[in-house]
């Protein structure tokens, strides 16, 4: 039987689905913010599931689908039109370059179906929500939408060298600084805070200010460069050694 933390959940497909709808329509923009609204109904499905003590294995393998869709199928058709209508690529090359972070997520998926890789305070592998908001946010920032356009289309490189990276990470067995399960301080509840604020101030403050609440993605691009990159320097040494031994061990161990 759904339980209420289900339907939540249910709302995070919903958004994904409707991302892929919008770009039929060519509503790129919007496509953008329903996997941003995406996020905020996979936030509150754990909330309420927290508030209502309803937990149960169900509960876990629908939001780990409604995952895939939102976070992988979505991403990679936003992936696809961007450089297809926006980059002018072939559309074979456009193609390609979008089928790439579906695969894999797709392996993703698979690899920890098969055997779950988890250790407190970490994500092994850069988190499928980091990943889809990077696409979002490097898809909708200045990097994407003036170098390529105004000055170079060669630039439009560099942003598809960066699909390219985030997707190896996404892959990877790199261990991310995670909220589950640990008591951080320091840097890192800081940059938590940070990231959370910066999202409704980026939106509002480019609203108000610029007339323009798509400036949010800089913001959101910034933050989630600085995660992915940055975050190892304020990890303390010893969690950082035994995170790094559990993955070694767990590669070990094969399929």
């Amino acid at each position: 039987m759904m339980k209420l933390k289900d339907w939540v959940t249910l709302g995070n497909l919903l958004c994904g689905f409707a991302s892929v709808i919008a770009l039929f329509h060519h509503e790129f923009k919007l496509a953008s913010y329903l996997i941003l609204f995406g996020y905020v109904f996979d936030a509150l499905d754990g909330v309420v599931a927290r508030l209502t003590k309803q937990f149960n294995k169900f509960g876990g393998e629908l939001d780990a689908l409604c995952d895939f869709i939102t976070y992988s199928i979505a991403p990679s058709y936003l992936i696809y039109y961007a450089f297809y209508h926006h980059a002018g690529y072939p559309l074979w090359a456009a193609v390609f370059i979008g089928f790439v972070p579906t695969a894999a997520g797709a392996v993703r998926a698979a690899r920890y179906n098969v055997r779950r890789a988890e250790f407190p305070g970490f994500f092994i592998g850069l988190p499928r929500t980091a990943f889809a908001l990077l696409v979002i946010a490097l898809l909708n920032s200045s990097l994407f939408n003036y170098l390529g356009r105004y000055v170079s289309e060669y630039l439009y490189l560099i942003p598809l060298g960066m699909v390219l990276v985030i997707t190896w990470f996404l892959l990877s067995l790199k261990p991310f600084v995670g909220h589950h399960d640990h008591d951080w301080g320091g840097w890192i509840i800081f940059g938590m805070w940070w990231f959370l604020l910066s999202l409704p101030v980026g939106l509002l403050g480019g609203w108000l200010l610029f007339d323009d609440p798509g400036l949010v993605f800089d913001a959101l691009l910034f933050d989630l460069i600085v995660y992915t990159c940055l975050a190892d320097f304020v990890i303390p040494k010893d969690k950082l050694t035994a995170v790094r031994a559990y993955v070694k061990e767990w590669d070990a161990m094969g399929d």
